[in-house]
């Protein structure tokens, strides 16, 4: 009877790894059964090197490091291991431990969540050896200490797929979770719960209002849980620093996770989680701007303390966090509610990209500059006022028909607009707008709008603007918003004010003489509530040829998977991809899969926005290796190439040579140099990771080591907080820490380990078997990483300190597949006197898979490839006309090679090689 699609499943998954050695092919040493092999020294021997282990028995010599956390990967050295990784039984204390890697002298464990202190014991067979010393189970990182974070070890869920950024439209929903330390109880916890949950009714209402309905917040508030810990253990209250300790951030999130799960809440209904910390009325700055979906916590304590803690939950989908106390200005908890709608600002838009940056004045160059601090809801938090126009419209608070949209060119333009405040309802009048925006490039845009106080509505914003002597509570203000890349390597806006701290009134005006651009205000009173302005907007640039701020180049930033549009690799044969094209004719993803030790196009593309081209383009091409969390600037030029002429509002695209490292993994980044004139110089570079990896098996696969350098992008010392995503049902991953502490602008390399938990059947991948699992057959994981982003001066009017923000410093986007273990064997000799042919086979025998075959010349220049598939018995075979091999290359000896490259079941392979004389 066939088996019905279900018990397929269940037959598949049952397939456990193997936890014992009883049921393993132990080879015995027994001449006869030896049989002619014991006449070949040679073969004996390699037949001794290949079973030795279970003969002799295992040895260890010393491992590293001796003491740790769970979650630990150990190295073991020795002798006589099994090259076999399931081959070798390894205990910890108790415990077992999990072979992640196996040679005949060391091995990579994962120190499991139920291990203790105790000796290291390695069995192959019916063979065990035992360490001389312990492994020490230690304790957590100090409160204060610039110790590195535990370990991560993830557990996926879901599909992995699922992304961190939290769209602004539809409704919110956040999980408050109460928590006091030992010493700081609230006499009246409900008093403190109903203090919080007013501060949350006000949230509420303000994205309410503000969207016009569009943002709905709703949230749940916890009864108080404990921390395991003093004050002191999670904040300080020192001057300098005022705030949730840094190193506790992710302690507290996995201890409010855990609270509530016990009381009743299921995370994965959530879109955040708000960490409120009981401080007894002591201000803090709060922080904001980060995700996961690994909530982990152990304390270490011996397995059967009855204090000891171990939280390890995995939701399906990442949540945003934020970390504030109890007595905070309700703007405090809009502010940083708004920096969790998204995890990073971009040029480009990407996604809900748009609440990241602080309108702050700290921290800048100039922190004049920052202007509109007290008209934005991401400034001056604690009085009230609603976004600036530049995120308004990012956030999809208006529609279109009350946007409208100028764009600055050459040819003269003088116009009158009516401008309507933002009030309680969005206007529905043809004949005005809530907005004026005047782009004159991508990397330069003006807002115009109006503001007004609430007066006796209920209007919950703006309700401290400055107005000066406006006569209706409010007027006109113009914003500019420049495109920049900050240290933190992402690129965000800069919103500023045109005008001094106030609103404009009638007669005020604003000006951007290079662009012969003048914003008036010609009537402040069309209509006094909600307040309706006039605005001329008027512009008449006649400098002919002036290149002064009149053009923009950029590149397209990289997007959630940290890979740019406008870059992509073209590998042999050149102009096919892998990947399809998008609507503008680029590849998606990284296009083609490099290939190692060859000539790959490493191209990108450079756009041109504005009123004219751009000339004479230096564009130069980087790698590093290998990719990392963060850019501290440490880039390898690769290629330097100048384009002659760009049209305005067009694009070149170009390329250099790049030959990739054998096994190394890297990141890819262009920039066009600024020119004198440009409107920004600070987006036109981009990067890219290169990303595919290939844990490949038979039964099971095998993990992915995956190097990674984490990088500090600050001059300062700070911790570079890690996070890791995406990981689907059936696949494990591990980061050796949480944190790690670095010096300004240094780095350190890290292994990120990425593995499937179950057999090679029980995943979805490839197309030709018939009897595969339904886990996801691949992991599109992000590593990811924060730093603190800090601010010295205090906010006016009530001199409040701003709050703290995890700055999104990028990461790394690593495409682990599911592929099964194959080799590749071929044939090549001459077919009469015209033709070189080539045939060969892949195993295990599987068609439709992707082969290619190389022929270098004599010279060694790579004189022919060619890319094929395999017939229905993995074989395939291949005709070149050696006429035209030898008008370029001349006669001589050719190499021929063929591989098995990017298919969609087997892992990639290379075959033996052969001579062939031409």
């Amino acid at each position: 009877m066939p088996k019905t699609p279900d018990k397929k499943r269940k037959a598949a998954t049952s397939k456990k790894l193997p936890r014992t050695l009883t049921s393993l092919n132990v080879p015995k040493f027994d001449l006869v059964s030896l049989g002619a092999m014991t006449k070949s020294p040679t073969k004996l021997k390699n037949w001794l090197d290949l079973n030795i282990h279970w003969f002799a028995g295992p040895s260890i010599d010393h491992f590293m490091p001796t003491s740790g956390y769970r979650g630990t990967i150990i190295t073991i050295i020795g002798r006589n291991f099994s090259p076999n990784r399931f081959e070798n039984q390894v205990t910890i204390g108790a415990a077992a431990a999990l072979v992640l890697s196996a040679t005949a002298t060391e091995l990579k464990v994962l120190v499991e969540t139920d291990t203790d202190t105790g000796p290291i014991k390695v069995t192959v067979g019916a063979n065990t050896t035992t360490s001389s010393s312990d492994f020490v189970i230690g304790g957590t990182p100090a409160a204060g200490s610039e110790e590195d974070g535990p370990p991560l070890v993830a557990t996926g869920a879901g599909d992995g797929a699922s992304a961190g950024d939290v769209n602004p439209i539809g409704t919110v929903r956040v999980l408050v979770v109460m928590l006091n330390t030992s010493d700081r109880v609230p006499a009246n916890p409900a008093a403190v719960r109903t203090t919080v949950t007013t501060a949350w009714n006000n949230v509420q209402t303000f994205y309410s209002q503000a969207s016009f309905g569009r943002t709905n917040v709703q949230f749940d508030v916890t009864n108080f849980a404990a921390l395991d810990g003093t004050f002191n253990d999670f904040v300080d209250l020192s001057p300098a620093v005022k705030n949730i300790r840094q190193n506790q951030l992710k302690r507290i999130a996995a201890i409010a996770a855990q609270a509530g799960q016990n009381q009743g809440f299921t995370l994965n209904n959530y879109d955040m989680l708000c960490c409120v910390v009981f401080t007894n009325g002591d201000g803090v700055r709060a922080w904001g701007g980060s995700d996961q979906n690994h909530f982990v916590y152990d304390n270490n304590l011996p397995t059967s303390d009855p204090n000891r803690i171990h939280i390890d939950i995995t939701t399906n989908r990442r949540i945003n966090q934020l970390w504030i106390n109890e007595s905070a200005n309700w703007g405090r908890f809009a502010h940083e509610f708004g920096h969790n709608v998204v995890s990073s600002p971009s040029s480009s838009g990407d996604g809900t990209a748009t609440l990241g940056e602080d309108v702050y004045g700290s921290d800048l160059v100039d922190p004049s500059q920052a202007t509109a601090q007290n008209f934005e809801m991401m400034g001056a938090h604690d009085t009230h006022p609603l976004f600036t126009g530049f995120h308004l419209e990012k956030l999809g608070y208006y529609t279109a028909a009350n946007i409208t949209t100028l764009n600055w060119d050459r040819n003269p333009f003088n116009q009158a607009f009516e401008i309507i405040a933002h009030g309680l309802t969005e206007d529905a009048s043809a004949a005005r707008v809530h907005m004026v925006k005047v782009k004159v490039s991508d990397a330069l845009t003006y807002f115009i709008e109006v503001r007004q106080r609430p007066g006796a509505t209920t209007q919950i914003f703006d309700d401290m603007i400055p107005v000066g002597g406006a006569s209706n509570q409010g007027g006109v203000i113009v914003t500019r918003v420049i495109a920049g890349e900050m240290h933190n390597n992402q690129q965000t806006r800069f919103i500023s004010l045109m005008h001094d701290d106030r609103v404009l009134i009638q007669n005020d005006f604003v000006e951007d003489p290079a662009r012969a651009l003048r914003i008036t205000v010609e009537s402040d009173s069309v209509q006094t509530r909600p307040l309706v302005c006039r605005v001329r907007v008027a512009w008449a640039q006649t400098v002919a040829d002036d290149p002064n701020g009149s053009f923009d180049l950029n590149v397209t930033p990289w997007d959630s998977s940290y890979q740019s549009p406008d870059i992509w690799v073209d590998r042999n044969p050149f102009g096919s991809f892998d990947k399809a094209l998008d609507a503008q004719g680029r590849p998606l993803g990284n296009g083609d899969k490099p290939k190692v030790s060859a000539i790959n196009h490493f191209t990108s593309r450079i756009n041109v926005t504005g009123a004219m081209g751009a000339s004479n383009v230096k564009v130069t091409y980087y790698a590093i290796s290998p990719p990392g969390v963060g850019d501290n600037g440490n880039w390898a030029p690769i290629g330097v190439k100048t384009i002659s002429s760009i049209p305005a509002n067009g694009h070149i695209d170009d390329k250099v040579n790049w030959i990739p490292v054998a096994g190394k993994h890297t990141c890819l980044k262009v920039f066009a140099s600024a020119q004198f004139g440009e409107i920004s110089g600070r987006n036109n570079g981009a990067q890219e990771n290169v990303f595919d990896f290939i844990a490949a098996g038979a039964s099971p696969c095998d993990p992915v080591f995956v190097k990674t350098a984490i990088r500090n992008p600050v001059k300062e010392r700070k911790p570079v907080l890690l996070n890791i995503t995406g990981l689907p049902r059936g696949w494990r991953a591990q980061l050796p820490y949480s944190w790690v502490w670095l010096d300004g602008l240094a780095e350190k390399e890290i292994d990120v380990v990425i593995w499937p938990t179950e057999d090679l059947l029980t995943y979805d991948f490839g197309k030709q078997q018939k009897e595969h699992g339904k886990l996801p057959a691949v992991a599109p994981v992000r590593v990811s990483g924060q730093v603190s982003r800090d601010y010295a001066e205090l906010v006016e009017p009530f001199k409040e300190e701003p709050g703290s923000r995890l700055y999104p410093i990028g990461g790394t986007f690593y495409r682990v597949e599911v592929k099964r273990k194959a080799t590749i064997a071929i044939k090549a000799g001459n077919e009469g006197e015209q033709l070189m042919f080539v045939a060969g086979g892949v195993r295990p025998a599987t068609r439709d898979q992707q082969i290619v075959v190389e022929v270098t010349a004599p010279n060694g220049e790579l004189a022919h490839t060619e890319a094929l598939g395999t017939d229905a018995s993995g074989n395939f075979q291949l005709l070149i006309k050696t006429e035209t091999l030898i008008k370029t290359f001349g006669n001589g000896t050719y190499l021929t090679q063929a591989f098995i490259f990017d298919a969609t079941d087997l892992a990639d392979a290379a075959s033996n090689i052969i001579t062939v004389k031409l």
